[in-house]
């Protein structure tokens, strides 16, 4: 299935509501149709104010569903949009405790720990402070976990190392984004993602590439990919 199709044949699961529907939004929502059974479990990281957490919630009713916001403004609105949802409002990483958070005022999409390179010279930060936990520490260790979706702006590799447990354990398939320019403010490079996926037997596609049942990624693709979004996906993972 190509992204085209995939794209008109899932928009129509993501409520129009003013959100702007892109190609990667609605292949993500063609992952979550093939994974989440009506009573899976799912994670959102970086759940803003619910544009996936939404197809997850209609996709999955009668699943656990844990969504992770740093921003109390979002979390706020999670929580009164998702009642059923378990909303932490923290940063995800491999570390816990306080830290600063970059809060992109003018863009709050590209808020994250670290501030990141910006398409444009304008943008609007204040620094804020936020909970940091891990993965590992947010997600019941004995419920079972079929998705997550992770969108921190670069510090994807920090939020998989802190919960490699959890990844080990429960086998979810994984949509995340990354850019290596952007991971960089942390120190991170498409290596280390690389490697912290390979630890727990993880390998990485792009959306349409695990949509079409093609081969998982080298390191050295990554960046030749012309994507942001990827799948990381227990090896030989059955894709229905």
């Amino acid at each position: 299935m190509a992204p085209e199709p995939v794209y008109h044949a899932v928009r129509r699961l993501i409520p129009a509501r003013g959100v702007a529907v892109n190609h990667y939004d609605a292949m993500t929502v063609a992952v979550m149709a093939r994974v989440l059974r009506r009573d899976a479990n799912a994670l959102d990281v970086g759940a803003r104010v619910g544009d996936l957490l939404r197809p997850i919630t209609e996709t999955a009713p009668f699943g656990a569903h844990v969504a992770v916001e740093p921003l109390a403004m979002h979390a706020a609105t999670l929580r009164r949009d998702f009642p059923s949802v378990t909303v932490i409002e923290a940063a995800l990483g491999d570390t816990t405790g306080r830290s600063k958070f970059c809060h992109v005022v003018s863009n709050d999409a590209y808020s994250g720990l670290r501030r990141r390179p910006f398409d444009r010279p304008d943008e609007q930060v204040a620094t804020i402070e936020v909970d940091v936990r891990r993965l590992d520490d947010v997600w019941p260790p004995t419920r079972p976990l079929a998705f997550v979706k992770i969108d921190v702006e670069g510090g994807e590799v920090g939020v998989i190392r802190g919960g490699l447990a959890t990844l080990d354990a429960h086998r979810p398939v994984v949509v995340l984004e990354h850019a290596e320019r952007v991971s960089s403010v942390y120190g991170h490079t498409t290596s280390d993602l690389f490697a912290a996926l390979t630890e727990v037997g993880y390998t990485l596609f792009t959306l349409p590439g695990w949509l079409t049942a093609e081969p998982p990624l080298e390191a050295r693709e990554v960046d030749e990919a012309d994507a942001y979004y990827f799948v990381a996906a227990p090896r030989a993972a059955k894709r229905a």
